[in-house]
């Protein structure tokens, strides 16, 4: 028997598994002195390692595929999640509101507007169907009819399945991968019945009796969702026999964000009783799409969402449970209140961001604290804040060389301009990130080859809502020391851009005001004449140190736009966004110049 010394079991190419029968044919002595290269044993010696490369290669697989790190087959992915109990994220579906408005007879009213009924939009060369999610009953005193709704892109379709008596574990896969989750029902049509039993989605065992008319869903490994029922003890099963409809919503995902043009595909009276054009007015465009999800965001939280156990005791537990149960949730931090100063211990402060919600209304508060109630430690008290926004302005001048490119400078202004946001989009946007200027202008730079430098300067900012012609108190916290330059008592200087702190123009004692620092330590409202300011009263004060600006007695008499803004400009360019703190940068504070040159 030949001896097993020159066996490779590391080196597992093609080569090297060659290499090593040759070798292992050697060590007997009757192949000691063969010429394996020029004789018919080399063509069974190179079938033998192509057959060892393949098994290798195809072990390695299956054992790669068997652990969530290592996988890289979607169904592989999808499969590993279903051992967590993970249901991945689907695709989104645009949503945009509207309002219609149009004149009709009114012979047949009220009328109305059925669930599914569609819309089409158009982006460049591409159309889009949306549709109504819900029955909408349009009424009116005259002949003058509109109504407001969300829209949803995509348009509806149904599966149908049959309960089967006395099989257990049944699944009813939803027939198409595009689907949006969120936009599914299921409808059980009971003993032949016409009008069906409307089934709520549930994600847990928790809170569930045996007559609750519940149902789940899991994925697949081959990339689509199966619905299962209750089995009489957790959750009502339905009956034998019974008709199982599974109505939802097919999308294109992320493609229709942006569409703001909308027309009618449909009859608003049903009935041909129209009277004037129909008019769509959009209040939003269409937002929030969003492709399924994700390789990459499964293998993350997956495991994350493994591991609350449907109970919430470390600040990872919170974020994870909240995000898995309430889709709204663009962004989440929990903190201890021990991070608080003072500390304030026996509480977990939770801060969100909502998608498409200004704020943190107070009925979801209270469905959060609902939903937490029974998975909290004992003695823990849940405290929601709203995020603490902390802008980023970005003014920049551009310099590229124009001898190798032929683009024009808005092009390249719209090149950085992609680039800021996407710098925004990977790193910004979140809670617990950082702000990095000098990742920001590498951005900037490599965002089109014709670039050849940038002089960028950035300011941190925040917005305040001030009641108007009521004295106002209020105070600003930036978090992070300021630049102090030293400053000029004098009441009367020309315009400075080397200011700590300088706020947006609004109108005060009847004149476009703006207040600054005087590098001292003091706030001042100045009134603008001509390229100059005037000094008008002292209204506040600045900690250079801690970042702390307090005004007192403010009284606006009006101002443009949605808020008076405050910039301010950090010691250290870096900013880091911590406990309710959310760092973005938005788009009309990105000011671009470009300057082209030949070289």
């Amino acid at each position: 028997m030949a001896s097993n010394n020159s066996i490779n079991l590391v080196d597992l190419d093609f080569q090297s598994i060659k290499a090593s029968l040759k070798n292992t044919l050697r060590d007997n002595p009757l192949f000691r002195d063969y010429d394996f290269e020029d004789s018919n044993m080399n063509m069974l010696i190179e079938l033998l390692a192509i057959n060892g490369y393949r098994t290798a290669f195809y072990q390695n697989m299956v054992l790669n595929e068997s652990f969530l790190d290592s996988a890289i087959l979607r169904n592989s992915v999808l499969s590993r999640c279903k051992e967590l109990n993970y249901l991945p994220s689907s695709a989104k579906s645009a949503r945009a509101r509207i309002k219609v408005s149009f004149e009709a007879s009114g012979a047949n009213a009220p009328y109305l507007v059925a669930k599914g009924s569609l819309l089409s939009s158009s982006i460049r060369n591409d159309t889009y169907t949306f549709s109504i999610p819900s029955n909408i009953t349009v009424a009116s005193a005259n002949n003058t009819y509109e109504f407001e709704t969300d829209i949803y892109e995509g348009y509806y379709v149904s599966d149908t399945y049959t309960y089967v008596n006395g099989t257990e574990g049944q699944t009813f896969q939803i027939t198409n991968r595009n689907v949006d989750i969120d936009s599914l029902t299921v409808t059980v049509y009971e003993d032949g019945n016409t009008v069906g039993d409307l089934y709520s989605r549930r994600n847990t065992l928790l809170d569930i009796n045996n007559t609750d008319k519940v149902f789940f869903i899991e994925p697949t490994g081959v990339g689509y969702y199966n619905v299962l029922f209750g089995d009489g003890n957790i959750g009502r099963r339905p009956k034998g026999d019974s008709t199982i409809v599974l109505n939802y919503r097919i999308t294109n995902g992320a493609e229709a964000n942006g569409a703001r043009r909308f027309s009618l595909d449909f009859d608003p009276t049903s009935s041909d009783e129209l009277t004037s054009t129909v008019t769509v007015d959009v209040l939003q465009g269409a937002v929030d799409g969003a492709n399924e999800e994700t390789l990459e965001s499964m293998k993350y939280n997956a495991p994350r969402h493994f591991q609350t156990q449907e109970r919430a005791v470390t600040h990872d537990d919170y974020e994870s449970i909240l995000r898995s149960h309430f889709p709204e949730i663009r962004a989440i931090h929990a903190y201890g209140g021990e991070d608080l100063n003072p500390p304030m211990y026996g509480r977990v402060y939770i801060s969100t961001d909502l998608a498409n919600v200004d704020g943190l209304p107070d009925s979801k508060v209270q469905a959060y604290k609902k939903f937490l109630k029974n998975r909290t430690t004992f003695g823990i008290v849940p405290v929601f804040v709203e995020p603490n926004y902390t802008y980023i302005k970005v003014k920049s001048l551009i310099r590229y060389n124009i001898n190798t490119t032929n683009d024009t400078e808005e092009n390249i202004k719209t090149y950085v301009k992609n680039a800021i946001r996407q710098y925004r989009e990977d790193n910004l946007n979140d809670f617990d990130v950082i702000f990095r200027e000098s990742s920001l202008l590498n951005s900037i730079v490599n965002s089109d080859p014709a670039i050849i430098s940038t002089v960028t300067d950035t300011w941190i900012y925040k917005k305040i809502n001030p009641p108007l012609g009521t004295l106002y108190d209020f105070t600003i916290d930036f978090g992070v020391p300021l630049y102090q330059k030293l400053g000029h008592a004098h009441n009367f200087h020309p315009f400075r851009t080397d200011r700590a702190v300088a706020s947006s123009t609004f109108y005060y004692k009847s004149e476009l005001v703006t207040i600054e620092d005087d590098g001292f330590g003091a706030l001042r409202i100045l009134r603008l004449r001509g390229d100059a300011y005037e000094k008008i009263d002292d209204i506040g004060t600045v900690d250079y140190n801690t970042g702390v600006i307090n005004v007192q007695n403010l009284k606006v008499d009006s101002y443009t736009g949605q808020s008076i803004r405050f910039y301010c400009k950090p010691r250290d360019p870096d900013i880091v966004a911590e406990l309710n703190n959310i760092v973005t940068i938005e788009d009309d504070e990105i000011e671009l110049t470009i300057e082209g040159l030949s070289q």
